[in-house]
């Protein structure tokens, strides 16, 4: 399996199901230290038979001691909520390329883990309280945030300059607040970017008129006509589905 982006990631974001290339594998419950696919999706209890909820939590507390072991996976799902005891694990993970997460319950982002992420989906994480762990993941390449509520200064991102795509994006039933865009200005490889139910408090987008490579804007629907009408002007080829 080749997981670089393709011309669909550039319009409908990194992580879109592509059953046919199982994108994401098959879900797994119970694993060992004996896995040795490329890929691992690990979701929640299987309907058949029924466990207790004491030996799911058993499990799930489980992957922590085996998943650093797994030097043979390069892409990782996870479906159930994250501790941050589970996320610090994943961190030191060998060969861990992409990660897509959920939703955790995380304060933190160790400061040198996740040395070879190239793609990182950030779902619900309310308690994350600053994002200079995750400014240390200078090989990302694709970043998807949802609903970091107690974050709105983004301007650490600025380092990541290898983003080709980025989401900065709200929960279903939660805005995130973003305090400017301009930090943004400096990802000149941006290709594709996300802000879906999100407030920016300057209401400007002109940070995003010299990102050359911009190729769509996801967006909600609040930002003032003359901001998307300047921003199309400085970059006629830009879509901006709503």
């Amino acid at each position: 399996m080749a997981f670089e982006p393709t011309d669909d990631s550039y319009v409908r974001g990194y992580w879109y199901h592509r059953p046919a290339e199982s994108f994401p594998p098959p879900p797994h419950f119970e694993i060992s230290s004996s896995f040795s696919d490329r890929t691992l999706c690990l979701a929640g209890v299987p309907g058949c038979p029924p466990i207790s909820k004491y030996k799911e939590r058993k499990i799930i507390a489980g992957w922590a001691e085996i998943l650093p072991s797994l030097a043979s996976v390069e892409m990782l799902w996870v479906a159930p909520k994250v501790s941050q005891r589970l996320f610090d694990a994943i961190g030191v993970m060998p060969n861990l390329v992409g990660l897509h997460i959920e939703h955790s319950s995380i304060k933190t982002i160790v400061s040198n883990s996740f040395s070879n992420l190239r793609f990182l989906h950030l779902g619900s994480s309310p308690g994350l309280l600053d994002l200079e762990g995750l400014a240390q993941c200078t090989s990302l390449e694709w970043l998807e945030t949802e609903n970091l509520k107690r974050i709105t200064d983004f301007s650490l991102l600025s380092r990541l300059t290898s983003l080709v795509g980025l989401g900065i994006n709200g929960g279903m039933w939660t805005t995130q607040r973003i305090d400017s865009l301009a930090p943004l200005e400096a990802l000149q490889q941006l290709r594709f970017l996300s802000i879906t139910n999100a407030r920016v408090t300057d209401q400007s987008l002109r940070s995003l008129h010299n990102l050359e490579h911009l190729q769509t804007l996801q967006r909600a629907l609040w930002w003032p006509d003359s901001e998307i009408r300047d921003l199309l002007e400085a970059n006629p080829r830009l879509a901006t589905p709503t």
